[in-house]
């Protein structure tokens, strides 16, 4: 398994989350989602959005470089917060 292209040893015991602890990732990823939309609405609404220089509102930023994965950090983790990381990043994993 490699997330952001680190190997990550085979044998690094990364245990399979509970279903409990799932849903709960789940619905805190949902409400960062709504929170993030809300936010952006309520910025498109404001008055003061004509007032900002258009360069402010517009910059575009380059993409930022993927996050380095150290695998010893890794290793010294407890295993459910390993399974919690693996899937926070599950759409970054590649086999």
């Amino acid at each position: 398994m490699k997330i952001y292209d680190v190997e990550i040893p085979a044998d690094l015991e990364i245990p399979e989350l509970d279903d409990k602890t799932r849903a709960e990732l789940e619905a805190k990823l949902a409400e960062i989602r709504r929170y993030r939309k809300e936010a952006d609405e309520r910025i498109a609404a404001s008055p003061l959005r004509d007032w900002q220089p258009e360069i402010v509102r517009y910059k575009e930023c380059p993409p930022l470089p993927p996050p380095s994965i150290d695998v010893e950090a890794l290793r010294k983790m407890p295993p459910q917060l390993r399974a919690i990381f693996v899937f926070a990043h599950r759409d970054d994993i590649t086999y």
